[in-house]
């Protein structure tokens, strides 16, 4: 009896892991280019993101091609870029209705399936950049001040036209202040106050303010993590941090890209700046 418990435990193991082997390998991220002529960023196609989910679940509820379920004990693996969710109860899952895995009314939920970003309430920032468009989820939730002043200044079409004015390469790509001519551009709503949650990290791809040496002088300017930054944690290189609101879902690839560029000296003080600009077009915020 032993022998056979221990045989069906084996079989069960080997079952899972060759789940998430298949998918493992093969789930990869699409990045969608939103050029000047395709502007409809509310399509749910932008938004779809391969995932591996491992977990229980309940109230699954089908809305045509998609699925809800609430978490229960649900973890959700995404892989390109590599990101790790775990929810424990009540939030909202949604994804597309073509299972490749194993589903289990309120009850059991493995495999790979396309989820649909956000998978929580949190706005989607579509950056479309002559390089390349990045979507970046925003931590709404756990960051309502810094996102409400990105999302109010997007909106605004405050970022239209200026550039990616200082890049390090393996450090920050940072934007949001001036446009290709060295001009600086002032937000009209003044600086915010420095807003940092222990649960949000400087990872890759993370999103995060500019600001002074003064904590509370953020206004308009952001920059991406090029590769994890702890330093810029509190206690870090800076006893305060800088605030962090929000991560690169899809495009990762493409802040690489810019992180790269040749930089040079221009308008006589301004270092790190492309020798050929890297202009921000629009931002477009897209919401669950």
């Amino acid at each position: 009896m032993r022998k056979m418990k221990l045989k069906n435990l084996f079989v069960i193991t080997m079952m899972l892991s060759s789940i998430f082997l298949m998918a493992a390998s093969s789930v990869k991220t699409v990045d969608v280019t939103i050029t000047d002529e395709t502007q409809d960023v509310c399509s749910t196609d932008y938004l779809l993101k391969k995932a591996f989910l491992f977990g229980r679940f309940q109230n699954m509820t089908v809305e045509g091609d998609l699925v809800s379920v609430e978490a229960v004990n649900l973890r959700i693996f995404f892989f390109g870029p590599f990101q790790f969710f775990h929810y424990t109860a009540g939030e909202k899952i949604r994804f597309a209705n073509d299972y490749n895995g194993i589903l289990i009314a309120d009850s059991f939920l493995i495999g790979s399936f396309n989820v649909v970003l956000p998978i929580n309430t949190n706005s989607i920032a579509v950056m479309n950049t002559t390089m390349g468009t990045i979507l970046v989820e925003l931590y709404e939730d756990k960051m309502p001040i810094t996102t409400a002043n990105f999302i109010t200044l997007a909106n605004d079409g405050f970022y239209n036209g200026l550039v990616f004015h200082r890049v390090i390469d393996d450090f920050v790509i940072q934007g949001g202040g001036y446009y290709p001519n060295g001009t600086q551009k002032i937000s009209p709503y003044g600086p915010i106050d420095l807003e940092i949650n222990p649960d949000v990290h400087h990872l890759d791809g993370t999103i995060g303010m500019a600001r002074t040496s003064d904590p509370n002088s953020a206004t308009s300017q952001f920059f991406i993590d090029d590769g994890a930054q702890p330093h810029l944690e509190p206690n870090g290189t800076n006893p305060n941090g800088y605030a962090a609101f929000g991560r690169v879902v899809v495009g990762i690839d493409v802040v690489r890209a810019i992180a790269q560029v040749d930089t040079m000296t221009k308008y006589g003080f301004m270092n790190d700046w492309p020798v050929n600009d890297v202009i921000i077009n629009s931002i477009t915020i897209v919401s669950s």
